[in-house]
């Protein structure tokens, strides 16, 4: 079964719901998990289900990171290989994406030997030679990242204070061992262009976006945010026919 699992900061996880119909209506996802704080005020399909990780342990209040605007709700990408003991891969998304093509190939990424799979971002790193990638949609091996990398991860957010603590803790510790996303799963101003066709749309950093492109890519989301949950599994379903 194909997995998924949504983070995201306090002011926008309510968004998690029209994230998750869209990609739900765009590809063939058997489970999809919203990590939020205190539990979800809305009707779910069984496909979906909430983790409260409001009692999470990974990251204590007074860590380097935890009052920063992500909060602990999106550090917990990090934890995912500790939080899903079960699972050995999974697909992880911030709540401000829209998948707008199909998405069932984002699970198909080799990850062999492999943390994880992202999209590299657009502009060169401070540290020549780092490949840095943007984790807002990623491929995660969590059973590779049981080897102890997970950990050394978590413990590094720990420590000290990123500017994007999970992207940044992730980047510097799994050089070498992460696998190329192609660009159309993680569309933003921040990523490589995309040639085929978008498939998700990220709309992080929205004031950097070209005023067409992200009316364009505002109709997408108001689209699926109007849209029930039972049309976007009835969209499923005829795609998945």
């Amino acid at each position: 079964m194909k997995h998924a699992v949504y983070t995201g900061t306090r002011n926008i996880y309510g968004d998690m719901e029209t994230a998750a119909k869209s990609l739900i209506a765009n590809s063939d996802v058997g489970k999809v998990w919203l990590l939020t704080e205190g539990g979800f005020d809305r009707w779910l399909p069984d496909m979906c289900e909430v983790m409260d990780v409001s009692g999470q342990t990974f990251f204590p209040k007074d860590g380097p990171n935890a009052e920063t605007r992500f909060t602990y709700m999106a550090l917990m990408r990090a934890a995912l290989h500790r939080e899903f003991p079960e699972l050995g891969t999974v697909l992880s998304l911030d709540c401000d994406t829209v998948a707008v093509g199909d998405c069932s190939g984002a699970w198909d990424i080799d990850l062999e030997g492999c943390y994880f799979a992202a999209v590299q971002e657009r502009w060169p790193s401070q540290r020549p030679g780092l490949q840095y990638c943007n984790v807002g949609v990623s491929l995660l091996n969590l059973e590779k990242l049981r080897d102890g990398k997970g950990d050394e991860i978590v413990s590094l957010i720990n420590s000290h204070a990123y500017a994007w603590p999970e992207q940044d803790a992730m980047n510097y510790l799994c050089q070498g061992r992460i696998a190329e996303m192609p660009p159309e799963y993680n569309r933003c101003p921040w990523t490589v262009g995309a040639i085929a066709p978008d498939r998700i749309i990220h709309f992080a950093a929205e004031s950097s976006w070209p005023s067409t492109e992200l009316c364009e890519k505002k109709l997408f989301e108001q689209m699926y945010r109007e849209m029930t949950w039972g049309e976007a599994m009835e969209r499923h379903a005829k795609w998945a026919r």
